[in-house]
């Protein structure tokens, strides 16, 4: 079945139309995003320019429409990552907005795009968002790493997000359980599915030899027999019993976060918001924090560890706070510095294959859908063979190297 069609993007805009009350309107329907960019969807960039009692008002958005390969479907959880993220604008963000709102918090957690409607139709799962891009907000250079300045940025929102379903979890036990029951580990469904293990246990066994070769012997001699836990960490490695747990962003790779800058100083960023809730669940705030901090910062960001989890704790703290919760007893520092022990071992990981996806040229860039189609498995079109490598051993050296020395 062929991709998303231009009636499929006129049955989304009607809904959206219907919802608010406009009758009159026209489509303008621009690109898509770069191979590379999206693996088990489209995006689609178009503006809807509509007339509501003689007023003209243009809608800048973004769909995201899940790919209909069925071959596709069947290798990979792609209708449960659409149904996951419909979830979470459709019921879970509107859960905590007016948890938030009920609390007056002067200046509430609002770092997602806005989402206009969504369709859960099988096979024509989509996601109606503003387009964030038109507001002034631009992606990071996925092969650069983020300088400190945008890392901290990024780390204190997470902390006020984490804050916001912590303090729910506390204060409405019952709505926080109700809306997270099903919150399952896809990322994980899809390592399975895709049969990546082998990836990982291949990239691993590169870096101990780059260790070898560069006589970090200390920390090789640490990471002895570590590959026989991945398996254990990969897969469902976190739930809702660990103290604590919150509702997490589930996949902070590069391309989830976009910045908005003022002028043309592109180094100091003056705002950002969160993307692509697609296996957003329940686990530990450290899987989002490691996952983000060794897939999206070099050896000299890492060296700023404490400053950063610093960052990350204060902005938790303030918003927990101002949700009525006392952060000492919800979630100390020092809990948050003994989480990092087990559960930082996630982004560890997880950095052998993303630090792969973030240097791979476009061209280079695994075609799933592709590959579905002609009835191949996943190992090998996800065992990438890039130009970068020298860079991708230096990073993924560093942050082996940083793990070792302050967490080992």
């Amino acid at each position: 079945m062929s991709g998303t069609t231009v009636d499929d993007l006129h049955s989304w805009v009607e809904k959206m139309m219907k919802s608010l009350n406009i009758s009159d309107y026209k489509l303008d329907i621009g690109g898509n995003t770069t191979k590379g960019d999206g693996y088990l969807g489209e995006v689609t960039f178009l503006t809807v320019l509509t007339t509501k009692d003689g007023t003209k008002k243009d809608y800048d958005l973004v769909i995201k429409s899940a790919k209909k390969s069925e071959e596709l479907r069947r290798q990979t959880p792609v209708k449960e990552a659409y149904d996951r993220e419909i979830f979470f604008y459709s019921k879970i963000f509107p859960i905590l907005n007016e948890f938030q709102l009920q609390k007056a918090i002067e200046k509430p957690f609002v770092n997602i795009p806005t989402c206009y409607t969504v369709s859960s139709e099988n096979i024509k799962e989509a996601i109606i968002l503003q387009n964030l891009k038109t507001m002034g907000y631009d992606l990071h250079d996925r092969k650069s790493p983020m300088n400190l300045d945008h890392v901290i940025l990024v780390c204190r929102q997470y902390g006020r997000f984490h804050g916001l379903s912590l303090a729910l979890r506390h204060k409405k036990p019952s709505v926080f359980k109700s809306i997270t029951k099903n919150l399952t580990d896809l990322w994980g469904q899809f390592i399975v599915r895709a049969q990546m293990l082998d990836i990982f246990y291949r990239e691993f066994e590169n870096l101990k030899n780059l260790l070898e070769q560069d006589q970090h012997m200390e920390a090789l001699k640490k990471y002895d027999g570590f590959e026989k836990e991945f398996e254990k960490i990969l897969i469902n490695f976190t739930s809702e019993d660990t103290i604590p747990s919150v509702i997490i962003h589930g996949d902070c790779w590069n391309n989830n976060f976009m910045f908005k800058y003022d002028g043309s100083d592109k180094t100091k960023p003056t705002d950002m918001r969160f993307l692509d809730f697609q296996v957003s669940r329940v686990a530990s705030p450290i899987i989002d924090l490691s996952y983000f901090l060794y897939c999206c910062a070099d050896g000299k960001v890492l060296k700023e560890t404490d400053f950063i989890l610093q960052a990350y704790h204060s902005s938790l703290s303030e918003f927990l706070t101002q949700l009525g919760c006392d952060p000492e007893t919800v979630f100390p520092f020092k809990k948050l510095k003994e989480q990092w022990k087990e559960f930082g071992k996630y982004g560890l990981i997880i950095s052998l294959f993303l630090l792969k996806i973030s240097l791979c040229d476009s061209n280079e860039a695994p075609d799933l859908m592709e590959t579905a189609d002609k009835g191949e498995g996943f190992k090998e079109s996800l065992n990438l063979k890039i130009q970068n490598q020298d860079i991708y051993n230096e990073r993924v050296k560093d942050v082996y190297l940083h793990f070792a020395e302050k967490f080992l």
